[in-house]
């Protein structure tokens, strides 16, 4: 059995085999137990008792690489996955077999070493029959704790693909969420360059920096799950930048963050989602200017904005809040908290202690 643990058909060999051989020997010396036997215990005394309990110990060790190679063999041409039921009859049928002929080969061995060929035939079938069924229902234990031992090492290999193959799922489903990057973002940043290129080349210059920064930043956290908030904070500061010279002064952003918080972690792009949703979702101009507020408290990132909704969101894909819960379901038992108000509306977002 190719897939069987090497290191459990060592233990079987070293410790099994002895103690199966032992139980045979106990067990088959009270079944056969008869006052005929009283000479041949009394003639050759301790070497009897020793020669039973070596025989016994040998044909378990014998039956067990019997066990090993049958099922070696029988793993080639008739694999337990293929046929199961044609499998199990066939590798017991010739482990019985193999089992009993090894069983008669001990007992002539008996009456070579001790030359009992003064045995008749009724000590011989008192010895041989209720040795060689005992024998062979230790066999089939055998058999049984080798086909048992294969499933249970099929089943924690199958265990094991499942898992692999459920992480790079959970893998999978993490990039294609964080490169969820909304394009149209891009777009109004070109234009909104191609204006400054005409009217101040200077700050068109530092514009195309700082965009330059956020998008180094995505392709260089894209194979990332999470990053440090110090990060993400850095990346805002230049996102940012880029929506103020679309929106002015009509557009504030509030940064309150606790040094210790900036260690810890959130899923990559996290914080840009929200602020682009606050963005997207909400009326900016002179009379109703947008604030969006970022603060920390002990184990959670907060940000909120001042709710003026638009009654029309174009090019929205309203998968922005459910992009950033996905991510913590697939990463954490945590989950974000969404609250609205008349005036506000409040995102939390657990930070991570990795």
């Amino acid at each position: 059995m190719k897939d069987f643990s090497f290191s459990l058909r060592n233990w079987m060999r070293y410790f099994g085999s002895p103690l199966f051989g032992i139980i045979l020997y106990i067990v088959a010396f009270f079944l056969v137990s008869d006052e005929s036997f009283d000479e041949y215990y009394v003639r050759f005394g301790g070497w009897a008792y020793l020669y039973d309990i070596v025989i016994a110990i040998a044909w378990s060790a014998i039956n067990l690489e019997i066990s090993f190679m049958v099922s070696d063999a029988l793993d080639k041409v008739l694999p337990w996955t293929a046929k199961p039921f044609w499998r199990f009859f066939t590798q017991s049928g010739i482990q019985l077999c193999l089992t009993i002929v090894v069983v008669f080969g001990c007992l002539l061995s008996y009456v070579y070493v001790f030359q009992l060929e003064q045995w008749h035939e009724h000590e011989v079938s008192l010895i041989f029959i209720p040795t060689a069924i005992l024998a062979s229902l230790i066999s089939l234990l055998v058999m049984g704790v080798n086909v048992g031992a294969f499933f249970f090492q099929r089943w924690q290999a199958s265990q094991v693909e499942t898992e692999q193959l459920k992480q790079a799922n959970l893998e999978n489903q993490i990039q294609i969420l964080t490169q969820q990057l909304d394009p149209h973002f891009l777009f109004n940043n070109f234009n909104t360059l191609s204006s400054l290129i005409e009217e101040n080349p200077k700050s068109a210059n530092y514009f195309l920096s700082k965009m330059s920064d956020v998008y180094r930043y995505v392709l260089s956290n894209r194979d990332q799950k999470v990053v440090t908030l110090k990060e993400e904070l850095e990346m805002i500061e230049a996102y940012t930048h880029l929506l103020k010279e679309r929106f002015g002064e009509h557009l504030q952003l509030a940064v309150d963050i606790p040094s210790p918080q900036h260690r810890l972690f959130l899923p990559v792009l996290a914080l840009q989602n929200l602020v682009e949703n606050a963005v997207k979702h909400n009326i900016i101009n002179g009379q109703h200017p947008l604030l969006i507020t970022i603060r920390a408290n002990e184990d959670s990132l907060i940000v909120e904005n001042t709710f003026q909704p638009k009654r029309h969101v174009e090019n929205s894909s309203k998968v922005g809040l459910k992009n950033i819960q996905d991510r913590y379901k697939l990463m954490s038992k945590k989950s974000i908290e969404v609250e609205k108000t008349s005036q506000l509306f409040r995102v939390t977002l657990p930070l991570l202690d990795l």
